[in-house]
């Protein structure tokens, strides 16, 4: 074997690992964020976990869990407007999600977007008809209206 050629394996052969373990690193990172969101919003500091979440979602915007951390802890600080743009890019994600038609469910229906909430609850219920018989009562209000 040239040593032209020896040399451009091990130069490809570290380009290879290099990139492995940067992937790698970037992805303990975002769990190590995720965690570190969850103790925050377990010991109250609800804007710590906010600003975590929001790290983990621009370091990893493809990650439905990340996005679903951020939205459901808007959700849970009752900034409806704030979880539904995060919970529609979770959708995006993942359409056959049905916490996060869940999610932006409750929050439109919060937010006075009572068909909106609807159409929502539908996909939910059409993804895992077992929610169907959890929402009775919501449904019930939200057809009374």
């Amino acid at each position: 074997m040239s040593s032209t050629l020896q040399r451009n394996l091990l130069l490809a052969s570290a380009a290879v690992l290099s990139a492995f373990a940067l992937w790698s690193a970037q992805a303990a990172m975002r769990v190590d964020m995720l965690a570190q969101g969850d103790q925050q919003w377990a010991a109250g500091q609800l804007e710590q976990a906010q600003v975590t979440f929001e790290r983990a979602v621009r370091s990893e915007p493809n990650s439905l869990k990340a996005h679903m951390k951020l939205a459901g802890l808007h959700l849970s600080r009752q900034d409806f407007k704030a979880s539904i743009p995060v919970y529609q890019k979770a959708i995006g994600l993942d359409a056959n999600n049905d916490k996060a038609w869940l999610g932006i469910a409750f929050a439109y229906l919060h937010t006075g977007q009572d068909a909106l909430a609807g159409a929502a609850f539908d996909s939910a219920i059409r993804i895992n008809p077992a929610n169907r018989d959890k929402l009775a009562p919501v449904l019930e209000k939200l057809q009374a209206r």
